[in-house]
């Protein structure tokens, strides 16, 4: 049977930009990409599944820490510092300073 000829000197078109990019790249955001619910069951289902996750992951990561230590190496989870504004480190750093944080439980109890 005839074959038709190959089509190895057919250029492919490629894509065009959006014409609303104006000649932009794309564009990288950083941040959360997960938002809470704002309405009550959901917010805790959201809650807890994000807690049950964070001790997956912990104790996935003991496992293969346990199983590089009996192979002989080490392996080290690095984590980041935490961030600039969180409300624990704004604390510390209001009693660094010498302001007046809000009474704890425990000071109302003496």
């Amino acid at each position: 049977m005839p074959q038709k000829p190959l089509k190895a000197n057919k250029k492919i078109d490629k894509k065009k930009e959006a014409a609303n990019r104006h000649g932009k790249g794309a564009v990288t955001r950083k941040g959360k990409f997960e938002k809470p619910p704002k309405k009550g069951k959901a917010l805790e289902a959201f809650k807890e599944e994000k807690d049950l996750s964070k001790a997956i992951n912990k104790r996935n990561e003991s496992n293969v820490a346990g199983l590089a230590e009996q192979k002989g190496g080490k392996l080290k989870t690095i984590k980041g510092p935490p961030p600039v504004l969180a409300p624990k480190d704004k604390q510390k750093k209001d009693k660094q300073k010498g302001a007046p944080s809000k009474p704890s439980s425990e000071d109302m109890e003496d």
